[in-house]
């Protein structure tokens, strides 16, 4: 099973047809009914804007997966395009980066290396993630079951 068989990505879909996506951004509203508030409007996508708020990454992720839930693709723009943000923010839930001021190739790059798991880049794996319902990647059982103790 892929991750596209579980998480559906509209801005992708749109985008490969040539099609408009209506995009709303959210800079103000900290609580989660945003994301249905977009879905009732139309939006295809939200983008949690980091660089220009004062969201914290605790209701950007929140937000992030209130949007999986209703269809809303959830896209996040980083304060800065350093790995630590980029990778937090989707291990929170965005489906995709805006990466802000991005000056070179090798700059976008780095944003890539940082968003990609190996061996396409250097994202770190740390277990389920909320754009697979948290239950695509399941660790391998490491010890054997319980035992009865005497």
């Amino acid at each position: 099973m892929k991750a596209s068989d579980i998480v559906h990505n509209v801005v992708k879909d749109k985008l490969r047809r040539d099609e408009v996506v209506a995009s709303m951004t959210v800079r103000l509203v900290r609580g989660v009914e945003i994301a249905r508030l977009a879905a009732t409007a139309g939006f295809d996508m939200i983008y949690v804007d980091l660089e220009h708020s004062t969201l914290s990454l605790e209701a950007t992720g929140q937000i992030c997966q209130a949007a999986l839930g209703v269809g809303v693709t959830p896209m996040v723009r980083v304060p800065a395009n350093r790995p630590d943000f980029v990778q937090r923010v989707l291990d929170a839930g965005a489906l995709g980066i805006i990466a802000p001021g991005v000056r070179s190739a090798e700059e976008a790059r780095a944003v890539v290396v940082a968003s990609k798991f190996a061996p396409l880049g250097e994202r770190g794996a740390g277990g389920a993630l909320p754009q697979w319902s948290s239950g695509l990647s399941r660790p391998p059982r490491q010890t054997p079951p319980s035992t009865t103790l005497r």
